[in-house]
């Protein structure tokens, strides 16, 4: 049984001299056409788009890199990412692409404001590109996600007590599961699936919490998706403005809840 403890908190983020974020990715998928001879999908706009995305972007994002995807046939891989434009090597923030799909990627130390200019360019780009009178361009998934590293404070201390005590979330087992055999009470792994319905965008609102390492260090990798699939998407490439806004605001007060108290201290140094 698990539950998850909340209260009325501001959404407002506040200056975080240690943020645990490791990565923020916004994605953006467009409807395929079926191919009636190979029964395949294919993005009629691919690779072209490619190589138009890179042309309007590349002073900012000179860097290419092929991904291994791009080995398979691209209709055996619809709505994976093939290339990806860096601003540096080994750097964020980067650009990745493939037939029907698009991410902006952002990692630790982003600011919001420049990376959700970037999210509406690429959106707005997507869309001036689109070879439209081949296929009209729809957009069937929108998301948002959120990766944070917490580090527990101690390695040996049990990770049920710290998702309950510092992240607020409770995971019970019964008692008795440990009565007849020699099991230890301290798990080895730990993986928190949840999702809910989101009426602010319109979507769904999921949360993952699994034990993993930080920089070497056993830690709680928290993921907040924010998901919106076909009729809840913008209708146009102007409402992205407010999906994408409404969108952080559900991620960044999902943060606040999870991690308030001792951890946001801690973050806040």
């Amino acid at each position: 049984m698990t539950a998850l403890r909340t209260e009325k908190v501001k959404t407002a983020l506040p200056t975080l001299l240690h943020p645990p974020m490791l990565e923020a990715i916004f994605e953006l998928h467009w409807e395929l056409q079926g191919d009636k001879q190979t029964g395949r999908m294919r993005d009629p706009s691919y690779p072209m788009m490619y190589g138009r995305i890179y042309e309007r972007f590349k002073k900012e994002f000179p860097i290419l890199e092929d991904l291994p995807s791009s080995q398979v046939h691209p209709e055996a891989s619809p709505h994976m990412v093939r290339h990806r434009m860096r601003k540096e090597k080994e750097g964020h923030p980067l650009v990745q692409i493939g037939p029907g799909v698009i991410t902006a990627n952002e990692a630790k130390g982003y600011s919001w404001s420049s990376f959700k200019r970037l999210i509406l360019r690429l959106v707005e780009a997507v869309s001036e590109l689109y070879p439209s009178h081949s296929a009209p361009l729809k957009f069937v998934r929108c998301e948002m996600r959120y990766l944070n590293g917490v580090r527990l404070d101690d390695p040996k201390e049990n990770p049920l007590h710290f998702l309950a005590e510092k992240l607020h979330i409770q995971l019970n087992m019964d008692k008795e599961l440990f009565s007849l055999n020699p099991i230890d009470e301290s798990p080895v792994a730990v993986n928190l699936n949840v999702a809910y319905p989101l009426h602010k965008p319109k979507g769904t609102l999921a949360l993952n919490a699994h034990l993993g390492q930080v920089e070497g260090k056993p830690s709680y990798v928290l993921q907040t998706l924010i998901q919106s699939s076909g009729e809840s998407l913008p209708s146009e490439v102007r409402g992205f403005d407010t999906w994408i806004t409404e969108a952080h605001e559900a991620a960044v007060h999902s943060f606040l809840v999870l991690c308030k108290g001792k951890m946001m201290e801690k973050f806040k140094g």
